[in-house]
């Protein structure tokens, strides 16, 4: 009965105009910004994974974590089951053409997760006591819009979001840890219960602080980890990876008779729905949730801080959902939730079902931690610092923990998929309306950022970044 109620609500949330609205947006925030992931690709790089170790942490500067640390707790929310099992599902319910529109969603999904990381950085605020910097949709929403329509959207972003944090970041994470324990390593799901619960409450005791630097240690390590498992499996089966490229991309234009699960025929908008959803999903782009973690970095320029949203969403989605899904067709084995598990042992035998293990439940609590972050920051907007919210938020966070791991999948899924709806409406419709500023920001950066950046425009000498940020924190605010 929940389960049928809840597809019925995804699938007028998730129709035909969500799917042309996110596309469009992506779209519309790509080409007004110059197709920047591709024409400004070398300064993206440069400014991301080429400046991981020039950043200095919050001790060092002062302003905030690192924003590689920051990053690191985005991509530990972004990086999580959907990365595996969601990638399995999406193969299993909308064909191998999914991940066609999966990438798809993704690309225009870069600039929209540009968007909101330079919204939260340019609207945030530090807090007078803690001196933590804290932001998000909540504030450039309420910021950004004036009136009561603005903190009633901002008031409404914070009580879906606290409400995804338990489906999204806890049950379906804790579900999928416990499954790949329990086919890996046979633990029951009850000691796992007891053994997430108990980690959840030491991380949470900790604070901001021990939530980001668990974050900044298991992001490297869980996907070099995956990476290695899954880069055994497509050697084994090099010479199939053609023929995943044929089926993915042959599939995604089908009208029909897409092979999906038990050999079912899955229509074309079927095959598109579930690709954009399931990316979303994954990479998290529309939903403004991960920009709450973007916030906290000590980066002066929003602009650099929202290449860092664009190696994101690149990563998370065009990088690991690829290889996952290559992984899971070019071995052949049944399309599902278990696809992945099921060909790291067609390799690899139990090891690769316990390393698959491992590799998941480190994606799923890092996932767990980052959302119990963005909770916490929306239950801080909504209450201040009432330490009763707070803790009473806590407790109903852990054992959301210990439930998911006795919950079934398709309805954990299907709430979770309703919930990032409900964010993702309102929030692009607040991103096309503060979008002209950001334009212009970017445009900005392009004329007086790092020279090589608009060379084939400009060949005066031009200022700094950090010159470019003291500009406009004078004239505008102080970060």
């Amino acid at each position: 009965m929940l389960q049928s109620i809840l597809d019925s609500a995804t699938e007028v949330l998730w129709g035909r105009g969500t799917i042309a609205l996110t596309l469009l947006c992506g779209f519309y925030f790509t080409v007004c910004t110059g197709f920047l992931p591709i024409t400004r690709l070398t300064t993206v790089l440069q400014k991301t994974i080429g400046s991981v170790f020039s950043f200095r942490s919050d001790r060092e500067n002062g302003k905030g974590v690192s924003p590689f640390a920051a990053v690191s707790t985005a991509l530990g929310g972004t990086m999580g089951v959907g990365n595996i099992v969601g990638v399995g599902a999406a193969l299993q319910l909308g064909g191998a053409g999914s991940i066609f529109w999966m990438w798809v969603g993704a690309f225009f999904g870069m600039m929209t997760k540009y968007m909101e990381v330079f919204l939260a950085v340019e609207f945030r605020q530090r807090d007078p006591d803690s001196r933590a910097l804290r932001g998000g949709p909540m504030y450039y929403i309420s910021k950004g819009i004036s009136g009561t329509l603005g903190k009633i959207l901002a008031v409404l972003f914070c009580i879906f979001c606290a409400l995804a944090s338990f489906s999204s970041g806890s049950m379906t994470q804790t579900n999928a840890i416990a499954q790949s324990l329990w086919e890996s390593f046979s633990l029951s799901p009850t000691f796992c219960a007891v053994i997430l619960t108990l980690l959840c409450g030491w991380v949470l005791s900790g604070g901001c602080d021990r939530a980001v630097q668990t974050c900044s240690a298991l992001v490297p390590w869980m996907s070099a980890l995956y990476l290695f498992g899954c880069g055994v499996t497509l050697f084994h089966f090099r010479q199939n990876i053609p023929s995943a490229f044929s089926q993915i991309l042959t599939q995604a234009f089908s009208s029909g008779g897409i092979a999906g699960a038990a050999g079912s025929g899955v229509g074309f908008f079927t095959c598109v729905r579930v690709g954009i959803s399931r990316g979303i999903f994954t990479h998290e782009a529309g939903l403004g949730s991960a920009s709450i973690a973007h916030a906290c970095s000590g980066a002066d320029s929003p602009v650099e801080q929202g290449f860092w949203g664009i190696f994101e969403v690149f990563c998370d989605t065009i990088l690991v959902c690829t290889i996952t899904a290559l992984s899971i067709l070019a071995s052949g084995v049944p399309l599902g939730a278990s696809g992945a598990y099921q060909a790291f042992c067609s390799v690899m035998g139990k090891t690769g079902g316990r390393l698959l293990g491992i590799s998941l439940s480190l994606f799923a609590f890092a996932s767990v931690i980052s959302f119990c972050l963005y909770g916490q920051r929306c239950v801080e907007y909504l209450f201040g610092d009432s330490r009763h919210a707070l803790f009473l938020y806590r407790c109903i966070f852990l054992v959301g923990c210990a439930a998911g791991c006795f919950a079934r999948l398709p309805v954990v899924f299907a709430l979770a998929d309703l919930l990032n709806a409900c964010l993702l409406l309102p929030n692009l419709i607040v991103l096309l309306i503060l979008s002209p500023q950001i334009f212009s920001a970017t445009r900005e950066y392009c004329l007086k950022g790092a020279t090589h950046l608009c060379s084939s425009v400009h060949s005066n000498p031009v200022p700094s970044s950090k010159s470019y940020c003291a500009q406009r924190q004078s004239s505008q605010r102080s970060c």
